[in-house]
């Protein structure tokens, strides 16, 4: 008689890690995550088909990834087991659940709400989030913000997100040690630098997935969302989110839409509507299988995305979200 009950089972760390990979590889499609919002995509195509865009990028990213992350080491608290040590462990899961490296995670003082990620192809992945953010979420919110930052770093967005902050103006320490860089960025056409926006606006819904992805609700996710576009909590005291979100329509029907043409973030209410419908799509549910009950009724992603590209898209006026 067996008096082990592990002998029949493989617990090596290479089968664990074989297995592992083979679980998040099924979660890639054609080179991007799953989850990845169509657009975020489509659009990277288009700058990537841009002759020297990406190049030039890519070359600026490897220059700046290093100072930033001097600077933060320099200005902020670094997170981990002994200090902000919840912090860090939010990071681990994130990453664990997402199959990317563990980020390093720094917390700056600063009132304002805020966070951002950053990572090259050689160095630890970073996540920044003010202290503002720190003392207003709460724990479970908190995460939905980290797993959001981890979601640029599993969709390789950071060469694309440091040029649309360097062409808005939204990045600028660091830049003087880059000769002739804003002569290079001024010759870009008002085209690309709208592309760049698009794109950036698309990438948000793709991250925001991702936060959902890793929150341990829908509801953390949505108020932690809520919250970042408010200020705070005392900011959504009476707001009712599902009017709120019904503000989309009248926005879409004027022309007062073209204003988040120069925007690097879709506004709040589509980002809300946004989470609802991937709170109903399948893709989802195989990431959290934990959360599918029997009587759901779930959009395909194909279903999903176009519902999102009928409102997150600055020139549409319909709406196809029924």
């Amino acid at each position: 008689m067996n008096m082990n009950p592990t002998q029949d089972i493989n617990i090596s760390f290479k089968s664990y890690a074989a297995r592992r990979k083979h679980e998040l590889s099924a979660h890639i499609v054609n080179g991007v995550p799953d989850y990845s919002f169509s657009m975020d995509y489509a659009i990277r195509q288009k700058i990537n088909a841009i002759p020297g865009m990406f190049q030039l990028f890519k070359a600026i990213t490897s220059h700046m990834v290093p100072f930033q992350r001097q600077k933060l080491n320099m200005e902020c608290v670094a997170a981990g087991p002994q200090q902000y040590p919840e912090l860090h462990a939010m990071g681990e899961e994130c990453a664990k659940r997402l199959g990317i490296g563990v980020p390093q995670i720094f917390v700056k003082y600063d009132v304002k709400i805020n966070a951002y990620a950053f990572a090259t192809e050689d160095s630890t992945p970073v996540i920044m989030v003010t202290s503002a953010i720190v003392e207003n979420f709460t724990k479970a919110e908190l995460k939905a913000i980290i797993g959001h930052e981890c979601g640029h770093i599993h969709n390789n967005h950071t060469i694309y997100k440091m040029a649309a902050g360097i062409v808005t103006g939204t990045i600028t320490e660091g830049l003087h040690l880059i000769p002739g860089l804003k002569q290079m960025v001024s010759l870009l056409s008002l085209g690309a630098k709208w592309l760049l926006l698009n794109w950036s606006r698309c990438a948000e819904i793709t991250c925001d997935r991702a936060g959902l992805i890793c929150a341990d609700s829908l509801d953390d996710a949505v108020k932690a969302i809520a919250k970042f576009g408010f200020g705070g909590v005392k900011a959504l005291e009476h707001i009712n989110i599902n009017e709120y979100i019904k503000q989309i329509e009248q926005m879409q029907a004027t022309p007062v839409r073209y204003m988040e043409l120069e925007s690097t973030h879709p506004l709040t209410p589509k980002r809300l509507l946004a989470f609802k419908i991937f709170n109903q799509c399948d893709v989802l549910y195989s990431w959290r299988p934990d959360w599918k009950t029997s009587d759901m009724d779930l959009f395909s992603k194909e279903e999903a995305d176009k519902k999102c590209e009928s409102f997150i898209s600055v020139t549409s006026k319909k709406m196809n979200v029924k």
